[in-house]
């Protein structure tokens, strides 16, 4: 199915057929046909929730390089909360 992008323009029924045709579970075919994240999620033992942070690169100027500046400190907060809520979620 997902190698036909003729097949975003597919009818219920046709999805309906393809999914049997595939051999996918009757729960699963479910959630997909009735349009439920949540309930495929759980059934595929899959998480939704992706964290992306983009730290700013370096300063090259005069600083002094073994007194860590605020940005730094920043940054290893943010690091941190992201670990956390990633082992969390």
């Amino acid at each position: 199915m997902g190698q036909d992008a003729q097949s975003r323009h597919a009818t219920t029924e046709e999805i309906e057929l393809a999914l049997n045709g595939a051999g996918i579970d009757p729960q699963v075919q479910a959630a997909i046909l009735g349009h439920s994240q949540t309930q495929l999620e759980s059934l595929l033992g899959a998480r939704t929730n992706v964290y992306c942070l983009v730290a700013p690169g370096k300063k090259e100027d005069d600083e002094d390089e073994d007194s860590p500046d605020r940005d730094d400190d920043e940054i290893t907060r943010s690091n941190s909360a992201v670990r956390h809520m990633a082992t969390s979620g």
